[in-house]
């Protein structure tokens, strides 16, 4: 059976919480889609998620679709690889994040323009398919159990996986008495619907959760790729759901 590979390099949450929220829209068209990733969240997030990721580190990659080959290649973010690695499949499909350093895109037959990026950006990707918002996961898609301290309204929630003094930096700024919690749970969208403020970063997956809300402070965080200052000034403006779309364009390209 054709399969579609989402690989999502990284350490943190961020790319493996995208690629996710791509490969269960996949499942649900019918398609067998499986993310691939070295981040330590992994095997916890596929728990949960009930979603194959498989661990695979960048030097290990093309060895592994070489002897695993799918119909589709997605590679989420660094076209070239976290280290230079470039796997390849029958079908390529980059899925392009705003970077503070762009680089060329060759050999795909489709780029997938995950969220507004930067003029110069774009012109290295002529023809790219624009979503009409963000990529993120529907509340409710993973059913983790909200546990007792978050299950109840009028909280203010810093949700961070960041460093530790990101995490006070963003909890410094809830009004007095504090009434913050550090959330240590995933998926954050299945609780902030009853928050009466969240602080985050600027990362993608924060902005794309809080998309449409006017409860929402963010700080842009320095991060080696990702261009936090510039998707604060220009995310998407509309809270409209971009996952099926970018969904259904993968899938196109199955045999």
């Amino acid at each position: 059976m054709s399969w579609i590979a989402y690989y999502a390099p990284g350490s943190g949450l961020g790319h493996l919480n995208r690629g996710l929220a791509v490969c269960l829209a996949l499942r649900d068209l019918g398609h067998d889609a499986r993310l691939l990733s070295n981040s330590p969240f992994g095997r916890a997030v596929a728990g949960l998620a009930k979603c194959p990721i498989v661990g695979v580190a960048p030097e290990e990659a093309e060895a592994y679709l070489e002897q695993n080959p799918p119909a589709v290649l997605v590679m989420d973010t660094f076209a070239q690889g976290l280290r230079g690695e470039r796997p390849r499949a029958r079908a390529m499909v980059h899925m392009a994040r705003r970077l503070l350093r762009p680089v060329p895109v060759e050999g795909f037959d489709v780029v997938i323009q995950a969220e507004p990026l930067a003029a110069e950006q774009e012109e290295l990707l002529p023809g790219a398919v624009r979503l009409p918002g963000p990529i993120r996961l529907a509340p409710g898609k993973v059913a983790t159990p909200v546990p007792q301290e978050l299950d109840r309204d009028g909280l203010h929630l810093v949700v961070h996986s960041g460093p530790a003094a990101e995490v006070e930096q963003l909890a410094a700024l809830a009004p007095e008495p504090r009434a913050v919690v550090n959330l240590n749970y995933y998926p954050a969208c299945n609780v902030i619907g009853r928050a009466a403020h969240v602080y985050s970063g600027a990362g993608y997956n924060s902005m794309a959760d809080m998309l449409g809300r006017g409860n929402h402070t963010a700080l842009p965080f320095p991060r080696r790729y990702d261009d936090q200052a510039a998707r604060l000034r220009g995310f998407f403006t509309e809270p409209i759901d971009g996952t099926e779309l970018a969904a259904r364009t993968i899938a196109s390209f199955l045999p």
